[in-house]
């Protein structure tokens, strides 16, 4: 291998290799140098000191002598202390130039000065050496005397008298060492700049020798490669597939098929994880599936073909955004096989293939295959539905999930406005499976239940985002061919067509549909285990406004569902409390001072206040001080309130807290109020006035 690219490089590793040791050379002298330099500094500097000390010296003696005959003790004493220290400094740094030795710095800090070398520097220290060792002896005894004595004062005569003769001469000994420092540490500074000169024309040589010499060879094989990467671009931008290239930390490659952003949308891809490519398409328990499986097929001891049938990405369906803003449905299909170079496992090669027609075409096969039977099930539904009612409830059932195709659509701006589209949607759903279960219309009851289902799991979603919605507009979807398939159904079977269009027009029932109350309570009693009857009277019907009768129609609906699931005990219970095996539901309607009153009431439990007390609590509604703080009537009225309610667990006909709210928010639309009478274990009434002109106000009053 070495070999090998010696004998192809050997030009190029030769003029590096000779540019690595110029460097390293140069380096090295100039941080020699760079040091020398720094410590030159260092001594003329202390070599202007010693100047400055030289004159520093003979003022604070002069000095001295003034203050002693003239001035205070203390002056005196301190200017004998300067004197002292300027002495001691400057005898200390000169011998340290003849000698060497440790002195202290400028800024006070310890330093060791060589001794000089250069012959001036050498003659300079020496004479000074001379004439200061005499001064020197001098001083000692000044210092050693004692101050005011006669000996004391004829010491510092005579130290004022040489100071006199030879201040002259040591200063300018003092700035003859200065200037040969100078002089030497100049030296090398030039020395310095000739080194870093001339292996900056060396290396401009060898850059030269590099750049004419493989121009040509550079070039040739640039072009060789341009041909050979516009080929593979040409491959990657025509072929259908996506391709890319995962390395051993599943990270995409440079160069990937265009095909993989006509899958995924438009966005840069090198660089990027595969798991970042996939965490908005698959569940965490599927990709954590996947990687294990690209794991496998890096491992090079286990066979590809035995692990194949592993792949858990075979076939998913995913949401990916257009380039409309919207979002639309695709089937992907991604394929992993190993990428061998030299024996080795270097990357894994991916192919995406968007599969969504072959499954649209397969679905459609199996459709068709199944839809004989389903109509034949459907028909058998539809055969004892009233006809004119059934057509009403499908067109009413298309617009109900237009509305909430609306809602889904709306923008919002926070977490609320989410939980509101929730609420909204599940108002309308509840009141298309309660007209459903009324029709005894099971298909349509099972696809509103589904889709509640879904409400209920994303109510439990503490940070929603738009795309936590997208499985609703599948579900809705279903929920539209659902309803088109059985008109188509009603189509094909009925012959007076024409009269149950006209039907579908109308915008209200003519009549409360007994019939179907009547169907919807006995059918809710059997799969609850009870027994039931319904009392109806309602003779004010006809009055209502023709565009609230089916407003006010759903409103009983939904209070004769709560009557039989909540309010009408078992017939056992019922005995028990001396209570006819049959519970009991009445409905009336009534004209009362030009408004119109509605009641349903029955003979069951009652409302029970602990138990709202306590469900209120265990939702989370309220905490147990708010609660225990509240009159009856307060606590009857939660039961109005979105998500409440008392059932253990959540069924077709209970449990999810949307019916009374439903009713509540139905009522509130007609400008009502609603009124709550309860006994428990004897009766509840729950009705409501439509007020001729009167203000919204949803009331509960326990009475």
């Amino acid at each position: 291998m070495f070999s090998g690219l010696l004998g192809k490089y050997r030009a190029v590793v030769i003029s590096i290799a000779m540019f690595i040791i110029l460097d390293a050379g140069v380096l090295v002298l100039n941080f020699y140098i760079s040091s020398q330099l720094a410590e030159d500094a260092s001594n003329v500097n202390l070599a202007g000191r010693q100047r400055m000390l030289s004159q520093k010296t003979a003022k604070a003696l002069l000095d001295y002598q003034d203050l002693e005959v003239n001035g205070s003790k203390a002056s005196a004493d301190a200017s004998l202390e300067e004197l002292r220290k300027a002495v001691a400094l400057f005898d200390s740094t000169l011998n340290a130039f003849a000698k060497g030795g440790d002195i202290k710095g400028a800024s006070g800090e310890q330093l060791f000065l060589k001794p000089v070398s250069t012959p001036a520097s050498r003659t300079a220290v020496d004479k000074s050496m001379a004439i200061w060792q005499p001064l020197k002896q001098d001083f000692d005894a000044l210092f050693a005397s004692e101050v005011g004595s006669e000996k004391h004062q004829r010491l510092l005569r005579k130290l004022v008298g040489e100071e006199r003769s030879f201040n002259l001469s040591l200063l300018t000994l003092m700035n003859d060492l200065t200037v040969d420092l100078e002089g030497v540490a100049r030296q090398k500074s030039e020395t310095l700049r000739m080194i870093q000169a001339g292996a900056i024309t060396l290396a401009v040589l060898n850059f030269l020798l590099i750049l004419f010499h493989f121009i040509g060879q550079l070039r040739r094989s640039d072009a060789e490669t341009e041909q050979a990467r516009n080929e593979t671009a040409e491959i990657l931008r025509t072929v259908r597939e996506g391709l890319l290239l995962l390395d051993r930390d599943m990270i995409i490659g440079s160069q990937y098929s265009g095909s993989i952003s006509d899958i995924f949308g438009q966005q840069e891809f090198a660089g990027m994880s595969f798991r970042t490519l996939l965490k908005s398409l698959v569940v965490e328990s599927d990709m954590k599936t996947a990687e294990e499986y690209i794991k496998l097929l890096l491992n090079g001891s286990v066979k590809e073909n035995l692990v194949v049938s592993l792949n858990p990405l075979s076939d998913i369906e995913v949401s990916l955004p257009d380039r409309s803003g919207g979002y639309q449905v695709k089937h992907l299909s991604f394929r992993f096989n190993r990428a061998i170079d030299a024996g080795q496992i270097r990357h894994i090669l991916v192919t995406v293939l968007d599969i969504t027609e072959l499954v649209a075409l397969r679905a459609e096969l199996e459709r068709a295959s199944q839809n004989s039977g389903m109509q034949i099930s459907a028909l058998k539904e539809l055969l004892h539905v009233d006809k004119e009612a059934l057509v009403i409830f499908l067109r009413e059932s298309e617009s109900s999930l237009a509305a909430i195709n609306d809602i889904l659509k709306e923008r919002t701006t926070g977490a609320h406005d989410y939980h509101d589209k929730i609420r909204s949607a599940f108002r309308i759903m509840h009141r298309i499976k309660g007209d459903a279960s009324g029709l005894n219309l099971p298909q349509i009851v099972q696809a509103a239940h589904g889709f509640e289902e879904q409400l209920r799991a994303l109510e439990g979603v503490e940070k929603l985002r738009g795309g936590d919605f997208l499985p609703l507009t599948l579900a809705l979807n279903e929920f539209f061919r659902l309803i088109g398939d059985m008109k188509d159904i009603l189509d094909a079977f009925s012959s007076p067509v024409a009269n149950l269009r006209e039907a579908a027009k109308r915008p209200g029932p003519a009549q409360l549909d007994v019939a179907m109350l009547e169907r919807l309570a006995s059918r809710i009693a059997v799969e609850q285990d009870k027994e039931v009857k319904l009392v109806i009277d309602a003779p004010a019907f006809d009055l209502i406004p023709t565009g609230q009768r089916k407003v006010v129609q759903d409103c009983i609906v939904q209070l004769v569902r709560n009557s039989v699931v909540h309010g009408i005990e078992p017939r056992d219970e019922r005995v028990l409390y001396g209570k006819e095996g049959a519970g009991e539901i009445r409905i009336s309607m009534q004209q009362d001072n030009g408004q119109i009153r509605v009641s349903v009431r029955d003979d069951g439990r009652g409302i029970s206040i602990d138990k709202v007390r306590e469900r209120a609590v265990q939702r989370g509604m309220y905490s147990q001080d708010d609660i225990d703080s509240m009159q009856p009537t307060r606590i009857i009225s939660l039961i109005f309130e979105p998500g409440f309610s008392t059932a253990d667990k959540a069924d077709e006909h209970s449990g999810r807290g949307v019916g009374m709210d439903m009713v509540k928010a139905a009522i509130q639309q007609l400008n009502g109020r609603i009124r709550v009478a309860n006994r428990p274990s004897r009766y509840c009434e729950i009705s409501f006035v439509i007020p001729g002109e009167a203000d919204a106000y949803p009331v509960a009053e326990a009475v």
